[in-house]
């Protein structure tokens, strides 16, 4: 439906169908039919993936902003499903809205992601706030590998927001999850020579870290400090002096934690597999 929706219709009239999708889908929600809000938000996801891969900018957006009512009500019904749905609906149109180096989707479809993963945290909806934390490292990606420069940081910061709320609430495996995608992405941010990305990768691990030590989730910690020698190392490698700063000044709170990272294994993002939703989150 997506793509030929968007091939057969003006910018204008696209976001007219996105409109009407939208109030269908609050309905639906509010009236606690699961089934059919899933249905109609695959729809508003496909139409404003579709916009995003075809440049239409405000069309895209329109389709992120749209989401925000429903995900309101299906929360009001304590639909949790359906917001995982939606998490990773605007982490697919923020996706391909990165792709095609459409700077203020992407921007956009994180800030909603950031917004749903703190409330989702606070209130331990652990599918959601999962979902949000992939959602956000797949955005995080898009817009890294087309050096899209202020959605990477933002999208680096909000995941960042995420990890330190969940580990607030002793979500170790979300806090973990997202420690491990800043590291993989703070890497890429340094590939790609993105200064200010690099930064709030360290600024955002140090948080994680922090809330992880509070609440005495000792992996989460430790972890912290592993994803931040790494920034610092490819901080320096690379010349990016402000971000080795950052994140050798964070790296001085964990050295009390030295002594117990003996025997913990160091392994490499990538090969580090991460527990993710590909349709519901577990």
């Amino acid at each position: 439906m997506g793509m030929a929706a968007v091939n057969e219709r003006s910018e204008a009239e696209v976001i007219q169908l996105l409109n009407y999708l939208n109030e269908i889908a609050v309905k639906y929600a509010g009236e606690g039919k699961e089934a059919d809000t899933r249905r109609i938000v695959e729809y508003i996801k496909d139409i404003g993936r579709a916009a995003a891969l075809k440049r239409l900018e405000m069309a895209a957006i329109t389709s992120l902003l749209l989401l925000a009512p429903v995900a309101k009500e299906a929360c009001r019904q304590q639909m949790e499903s359906i917001l995982v749905s939606i998490a990773l609906a605007i982490g697919e149109v923020g996706k391909a809205a990165g792709e095609q180096k459409l700077e203020v989707p992407a921007k956009v479809a994180a800030s909603c992601l950031g917004e749903m993963g703190n409330t989702a945290a606070c209130r331990k909806l652990k599918k959601e706030t999962i979902a949000v934390i992939f959602s956000l490292g797949e955005i995080g990606k898009s817009v890294t590998q087309q050096k899209l420069g202020d959605a990477a940081e933002s999208t680096l910061a909000w995941l960042g927001i995420t990890g330190k709320v969940a580990a607030s609430q002793n979500f170790e495996a979300a806090a973990l999850n997202a420690e491990l995608l800043l590291q993989e992405l703070g890497s890429s941010a340094i590939e790609k020579d993105l200064k200010k990305a690099a930064e709030a990768t360290a600024r955002s691990l140090e948080g994680i870290g922090r809330a992880a030590d509070e609440q005495g989730l000792k992996k989460a910690r430790l972890q912290a400090a592993y994803s931040l020698e790494t920034i610092k190392f490819d901080a320096d490698d690379r010349y990016l002096m402000s971000a080795s700063i950052i994140a050798g000044v964070a790296l001085q709170y964990f050295e009390k934690f030295e002594t117990e990272k003996e025997g913990v294994s160091r392994k490499k993002t990538r090969n580090v597999k991460r527990r993710f939703p590909e349709g519901n989150a577990e």
